[in-house]
């Protein structure tokens, strides 16, 4: 795998990891559960990128060329949904003064949603997804 990619697998290890830490913090103050969302979008963010940049050596600008990428590559479809879910929910996380995310809604995001992005991502790689 190219070194770009190698990074890429490596920030989205790192923030889907920093997630299952937020998670396993249930006393902080505020609870973290939106950070959740941020952070596990993110990660989402450079699975993608992981796999644009292997299989076309494309960076991609910015959310919307992503979110392209993801929904028009036959590899990476599949999780288009989930994708759609950690974007939107990331969005309004960072955005909107009124959004409020479960701590169950954060784990649904990381342990359902992220998931299928991860291994999608990872097959289409051809490796195997994660064990955590």
């Amino acid at each position: 795998m190219d070194q770009k990619t190698l990074y890429h697998l490596q920030i989205a290890r790192r923030n889907r990891d920093l997630a299952r830490a937020l998670l396993a913090q249930s006393e902080l103050e505020p609870e973290p559960w939106e950070w959740v969302a941020v952070v596990v979008f993110y990660a989402a963010v450079h699975y993608v990128n992981a796999y644009l940049w292997e299989r076309y050596h494309l960076a991609p600008r910015n959310h919307d060329e992503r979110t392209h990428g993801v929904h028009h590559d036959p590899a990476i479809a599949h999780c288009s949904g989930s994708y759609d879910v950690l974007r939107d929910t990331g969005f309004y996380a960072r955005y909107s003064d009124s959004f409020v995310l479960s701590e169950q809604g954060a784990r649904d995001l990381l342990e359902v949603e992220f998931r299928a992005v991860e291994a999608r991502v990872m097959q289409a790689l051809g490796q195997p997804a994660p064990v955590w």
